[in-house]
């Protein structure tokens, strides 16, 4: 009987062999750096322990996606440019001259906030 177990992206045969998750870039680069940082006294278990621990106080990677900054600001977009395809013809069919006024407005206005920005970096 054959062991298929390595097919499989989150077996342990996979991990070992650096597919997968992403499990074992983490473990290699904190097996490196404890064996950088302790040369001398270098204990596999010990690392392996420590790896434990460190693992476990680490937030998850979903965690750290959502609460980065960039995600925010590209959900955000999202729901703007949703809402803004939802709202605008709506509005545009009970005041087609006002809302097209708005919109020269909106994207004058970004032309100018993009202009002083660039001006401000350089």
């Amino acid at each position: 009987m054959e062991d298929f177990d390595y097919l499989a992206p989150e077996s342990n045969a996979a991990w070992l062999e650096g597919r997968g998750d992403g499990r074992f870039e983490q473990y290699e680069q904190f097996y490196r750096h404890e064996r950088a940082r302790l040369a001398e006294g270098f204990d596999l278990r010990a690392i392996n322990e420590g790896y434990r621990d460190w693992a476990s106080h680490q937030p998850s990677r979903l965690l750290s996606m959502l609460s980065a900054p960039w995600f925010g600001r590209v959900a955000v977009v999202i729901l703007c440019l949703y809402m803004g395809s939802r709202l605008i013809p709506v509005v545009a069919k009970l005041q087609p001259v006002t809302t097209g006024g708005l919109l020269v407005a909106a994207f004058v206005g970004l032309r100018v906030f993009h202009w002083r920005r660039r001006k401000r970096r350089t």
